[in-house]
């Protein structure tokens, strides 16, 4: 598996090694940025914007799988509990959508699918007060 490392100020140890997940949290939680410095494995450092598909792939939502019978976290089925020892064909299933936050303003990076769920929630406000005056 591919190790990860950031490169942090000179004041601080480089953080590593992390699982490509661990790196796609540090760039959801605006950790790490398009100017970030970053290493695979034992390669040299390189821009964190020279990752194709980091930011992207950061913005993807996440599935979680649980066991059906006890709840416990699992794998993505087919796979066997190792709690309960079901086997697992279908899962229950938690889907988060994710964003970027602005380490300079801490907000979210709002993607296209944000700015049409917010414009439709305008709408349906200025529906909801149009109903209202009737």
């Amino acid at each position: 598996m591919t190790k990860w490392f950031v490169q942090q100020d000179e004041s601080q140890e480089d953080l590593g090694p992390l699982r490509p997940s661990e790196l796609l949290e540090m760039v959801r939680g605006g950790t790490v940025t398009s100017e970030s410095m970053l290493r695979k494995d034992d390669s040299n450092w390189f821009s964190a914007s020279n990752v194709g598909g980091l930011f992207e792939a950061a913005m993807r939502p996440t599935i979680r799988y649980f066991c059906p019978q006890c709840e416990t976290e699992v794998t993505e089925p087919p796979v066997n509990c190792h709690v309960c020892g079901r086997e697992i064909q279908q899962a229950l299933t938690q889907i988060t959508e994710n964003t970027i936050v602005n380490p300079a303003d801490q907000t979210a990076v709002g993607s296209a699918g944000n700015s049409v769920k917010n414009w439709l929630k305008k709408k349906r406000i200025v529906k909801n007060r149009g109903n209202e005056s009737n």
